[in-house]
């Protein structure tokens, strides 16, 4: 949000991001030896190559530098896997050079090199200069800029915050630490090497070093057995639908089953894969990943010896089949799966009856060795061809075809595909009530902390594996496991530094709310995680909303709508919820669904927003006859001051 000015395309807020700063070594060198216009066509080669990269990646070009590019992730939206994101483009980038650098006609071009720094953390993101820039400021991005500095040659070096938030995702190499300008002790970083899984693989990430247990989930794990055994024996396909809301344990239920599925006596094929956000409109991106797994195809491999791996695996399964049918399934999935695509394959309608049918028989064949399960994550993500693809497989009982499908989706998915109710059995998450002898169950290593303190681990994570593992995590890098450990501490380092991961995942849960729905959750995160209507209203009448004109002269009509319509999708997304029997009777009371969504839309605000926004909620609060709400007034008020002393001081540590 903007108090000064409301027409700008983005709000200008505090947030969670990932920096990337790139420059090319040796530009100015060559340049000196180049024509004017040479030296234009190069910069602007160099650039259409490598903004193509950063864009795929989904970042943000803040701007170019000459012979440099800052990129922003996370700003002026986020996603789930910021970080992730930012560290992918780098590699992308440097090979991006590599291949221009190979094709362009410019002598010397050769020698050029790209070298990356990628730094996350908290940023103010906002407008610059005559023209209103929007940048991000703040130390995380110096030192994004110092990284890229001390970066070697074809190299991407991140942080430490950085390296948290992608742990698992990618090889690093631990560098010496160095002293860079603007810090007063020695910055350590990381050299990343590669991509460390492939996507379609399904994993866990635990908390550091501990060892970690799933718990509360025993039912459905028992459960999914059973129709695993039902699929065997009716020989139809079957599939069941783990459905639960962001970090509920979905993606660790997955994994849980499989080891059971390992540690079953007869031998079995399993096939996993996961949607990827980015890949949601590739036709087919689903089983191309679970086909590629199985014959051993690498993404990073040329294309002919690709396919020669493809079309060995196609003729030792197909060992007995005529030469006819060989060749169609090379060819007709073949393109399916993103190898060299054949004229004679069918066209249109055909090629999806064809990919359909080949599919199912290939599958059939797979199963007649083995009993086959597939793990399909993140379904929510998954291209239509391929949900296509496994309707057709459940929708089609002959010949007998014994196929067990697991998969895992958020609530989103059944509520804009509600067909797959009738196509699954619906597994719903619920969450987790972690005691003290849960949370000591989760994390064997935690068992000699003292009860209370293992119960306050378990009430801060609000019944979401996904938020116990990243509470553990941020007090495990700040020392206070330990047997003196006691609650305050706990509450104390949470709400002083809430972890990197947990705020960038709600963080893109709000920019992905309409433009109601997140104005009013950030105005409501002002009045506390209970919130009333008439609060929220009078926070909206005080000053302009992102996007939109002051809405301090519109009809109190259009006002209340807008608030009401943000209302609505918040509980439509269900985000906040209506509280029964408010504590004001002209009041309706509503509460955030989570303590940490609150915190993470508060502390978007700027501090002058804040302040301008507290005072509204004093006043509002000021009007209410009962004492209790006479405290609640003083206690904005004096919130409004320290927010406005913060407004007008020195840029506060981000």
């Amino acid at each position: 949000m903007s108090l000064e000015n409301s027409s700008n395309k983005y709000p200008e807020e505090r947030r969670l991001a990932s920096v990337l700063f790139a420059d090319v070594q040796g530009f100015t060198s060559l340049a000196e030896q180049l024509d004017f216009e040479t030296v234009s066509d190069l910069i602007k080669g160099i650039w259409n190559r490598l903004d193509r990269a950063v864009e795929a990646h989904n970042g943000y070009i803040d701007k170019h530098l000459g012979d440099g590019v800052m990129a922003i992730w996370g700003a002026p939206f986020a996603s789930d896997n910021d970080a992730e994101q930012a560290v992918a483009a780098g590699l992308e980038l440097i090979r991006a050079l590599d291949e221009f650098c190979e094709t362009t006609a410019i002598p010397g071009a050769e020698h050029l090199k790209l070298r990356v720094g990628v730094n996350s953390g908290l940023v103010f993101a906002g407008y610059v200069g005559k023209r209103k820039e929007y940048t991000v400021i703040g130390d995380t991005v110096n030192l994004a800029a110092r990284l890229e500095q001390i970066a070697e040659a074809d190299t991407v070096v991140i942080g430490e915050s950085t390296l948290r938030m992608v742990r698992g995702s990618f090889r690093v190499r631990r560098l010496e630490p160095t002293q860079v300008k603007g810090k007063a002790e020695k910055v350590q970083s990381y050299a990343v090497e590669g991509a460390l899984t492939a996507a379609g693989r399904i994993h866990y990430q635990s908390a550091e070093s501990l060892e970690t247990n799933m718990v509360g989930r025993n039912d459905e794990i028992e459960r999914l057995l059973a129709l695993f055994k039902q699929a065997r024996q009716s020989g139809s396909p079957l599939m069941a639908l783990i459905n639960g809301e962001l970090g509920i344990g979905k993606s660790r239920l997955l994994l849980e089953f499989n080891n059971q599925l390992e540690a079953l006596p007869e031998e079995l094929t399993v096939l996993s894969t996961r949607g990827l956000s980015q890949a949601s409109h590739i036709p087919y991106y689903l089983w191309r990943s679970l086909l590629r797994n199985r014959f051993g195809v690498r993404d990073e491999e040329r294309v002919e010896t690709a396919t020669q791996r493809w079309q060995t695996g196609v003729n030792e399964l197909y060992q007995e089949a005529p030469p006819d049918t060989r060749l169609e399934i090379t060819q007709v999935l073949g393109a399916m799966i993103g190898l060299r695509p054949s004229a004679d394959a069918p066209a249109g309608e055909e090629n999806v009856r064809r990919v359909h049918f080949l599919t199912r028989e290939m599958l059939r064949r797979m199963s007649a060795k083995h009993p086959l399960i597939l793990l399909l994550d993140d379904l929510q993500w998954a291209d239509r061809e391929s949900l296509q693809l496994i309707t057709y497989l459940l929708n089609t009982s002959e010949p007998a075809l014994p196929l067990f499908i697991v998969g895992a989706a958020r609530p989103d998915f059944l509520k804009t595909q509600s067909q797959w109710h009738n196509l699954a059995r619906v597994l719903h998450l619920a969450p987790v009530a972690f005691s003290a002898d849960l949370v000591a169950q989760a994390y064997p290593d935690l068992h000699s902390l003292p009860a209370n303190a293992l119960a306050e681990i378990g009430a801060r994570a609000e019944g979401n594996p996904y938020f116990l593992e990243e509470i553990v995590k941020s007090l495990l890098k700040s020392n206070l496991l330990n047997a003196a450990i006691i609650p305050s501490e706990i509450q104390a380092r949470l709400l002083e530094n809430m972890p990197e991961s947990l705020r960038a995942t709600l963080q893109a849960r709000l920019d992905n709310l309409s433009r109601e729905a997140r104005t009013v959750a950030l105005l409501a995160s002002v009045v506390g995680r209970v919130f009333w209507v008439g609060a929220v209203l009078a926070e909206a009448r005080s000053m302009p909303l992102p996007g939109a004109t002051p809405i301090v002269n519109i009809p109190a009509s259009v006002v209340e709508r807008f608030v009401q319509d943000g209302l609505r999708q918040l509980i439509r997304a269900e985000l906040a919820f209506p509280r029964s029997g408010s504590q004001f009777s002209a009041e309706q009371e509503y509460i955030f669904k989570s303590s940490y969504l609150r915190d993470v839309a508060y502390s978007l605000l700027s501090h002058r927003n804040q302040a301008q926004f507290h005072k509204a909620v004093a006043e509002w609060l000021e009007q209410r006859r009962d004492p209790a709400y006479q405290s609640m007034a003083h206690d904005h008020a004096i919130s409004a001051e320290t927010a406005a002393k913060a407004s007008t001081g020195s840029l506060p540590a981000l």
